[in-house]
């Protein structure tokens, strides 16, 4: 027998094996290492996989790499406007008009988290369009840790209601600010006014037609399916997932549109809303996987980029979410305790960082090593202890029912 014909019957050695493989590793040990971390050292499952990204990726073993974030990025994508969508079906619009301070809460401790990051970020010595990136990125708060957390503490209450608008609300305000950054980086960086005026209008315009025509859809399908039946679950699976195709081919971004959907749906219908059983394990998976592979993202180069600038960072936005939660919090109906424990809870960071983060420096390269550097190190730090972090500030504020495995939910209140 011929060697050709050997090699083409026996495997190579050592045998190699397809990107894939190393990925589905990646993430069972994602869920082994998150129940460990439950069970023995009774933390949050998501800070386990995190860890697991971290490990698993170029920091590491290197497992996973940039090659096999930017491949999943669609899924990414789409574990984010699952989250996004269920979170926005929690937004009731009206509660602003009963307690008008709450949004001004909500509008304080975003703009304090913004301008102190920036006035550091500009004291360091970066050039002020990295500064702009990093400040408006840095208002967001994590949609996958609250409502995580949320639903693994059976967390009810006012602190709870106000994390989850908060956090939608700060996703509105992250995305919008970075369009109107987007439009003056081409003006300084292209000198061309045409895009730095068109480009955010396409963005945010293109977003809401989008958002109002899934909006439409989703009300069309609760009318002939029942949401309790698997039929439904994969109808509206496949909805966000064109959603999201339709939304990468058009070069928008995929964060507004289902947020701003599931606002729509629950304005038209504030009754609560019955979310897909079927979702669980669906969203589960792509829950460790959204995790696992912004944990992987983080290199050596990105810790000696903007490590230390992060960690000074994230104190000076934990303060200014703090100390803008806090201002309007005793207008808003909260106990001083209760506004201490909220803004603490708005401090994770994660997928939407990310995104927002990797839509920048696919336009501008040149600025992306620096603005990976600090964001992603930021991610990393609190992703880890972000889950912490709500789960000791919803237990402070004695909302936090159980540490154990929620139960099957039967409806979402906003």
């Amino acid at each position: 027998m011929s060697p050709s014909v050997l090699a083409s019957i026996f495997p190579s050695w050592p045998p190699q094996f397809d990107p894939l493989a190393l990925g589905a590793l990646a993430l069972v040990v994602a869920a082994v290492g998150g129940e460990l971390v439950f069970r023995f050292l009774r933390l949050p499952r998501i800070t386990g996989y995190s860890l697991a990204g971290l490990v698993a990726g170029p920091s590491l073993l290197g497992w996973l790499g940039a090659a096999e974030v930017n491949g999943v990025r669609l899924l990414i994508d789409l574990s984010l406007a699952l989250l996004l969508f269920e979170l926005g079906v929690r937004v009731n619009l009206r509660w602003f008009r009963h307690n008008p301070m709450i949004l001004a809460g909500s509008v304080a401790e975003a703009a304090l988290a913004f301008g102190l990051v920036l006035g550091v970020v500009l004291l360091l010595g970066f050039q002020l369009e990295i500064a702009l990136v990093v400040a408006t990125v840095s208002m967001t708060t994590s949609p996958a840790v609250v409502m995580r957390m949320a639903g693994e503490l059976r967390a009810r209450g006012q602190v709870t209601d106000r994390l989850l608008v908060m956090t939608a609300l700060n996703v509105i305000y992250a995305v919008v600010l970075t369009n109107l950054v987007l439009g003056y980086i081409h003006r300084s960086y292209g000198g061309d006014w045409l895009a730095a005026l068109l480009h955010p209008l396409y963005q945010l315009g293109g977003s809401l037609l989008v958002a109002l025509v899934l909006a439409r859809a989703f009300r069309l399908l609760r009318r002939h399916f029942d949401p309790q039946q698997e039929q439904a679950s994969l109808v509206l699976f496949a909805l966000l997932m064109l959603t999201m195709a339709l939304l990468q081919a058009l070069l928008l971004p995929t964060l507004l549109a289902p947020l701003l959907a599931g606002i729509l749906v629950k304005r038209s219908d504030p009754r609560p809303h019955l979310w897909p059983p079927h979702f669980g394990s669906v969203g589960g998976v792509l829950v460790i996987l959204l995790f696992v592979m912004t944990g992987a993202a983080l290199t050596w180069s990105h810790l000696a980029t903007g490590g230390l600038v992060a960690l000074v960072l994230i104190l000076v936005r934990g303060a200014g979410k703090v100390a803008g939660v806090a201002v309007f919090g005793g207008l808003s109906g909260l106990t001083l305790r209760q506004s201490l424990a909220l803004g603490l809870a708005l401090c994770p960071l994660s997928g939407v960082a990310f995104v927002l983060t990797a839509d920048v420096g696919r336009l501008y390269p040149a600025l992306s090593v620096e603005i990976a550097g600090i964001v992603l190190s930021m991610i990393m730090v609190l992703e880890l202890l972000g889950p912490v972090i709500v789960q000791q500030s919803l237990a402070w504020a004695g909302e936090a029912v159980s540490a154990g495995p929620p139960p099957q939910e039967k409806s979402h209140d906003a």
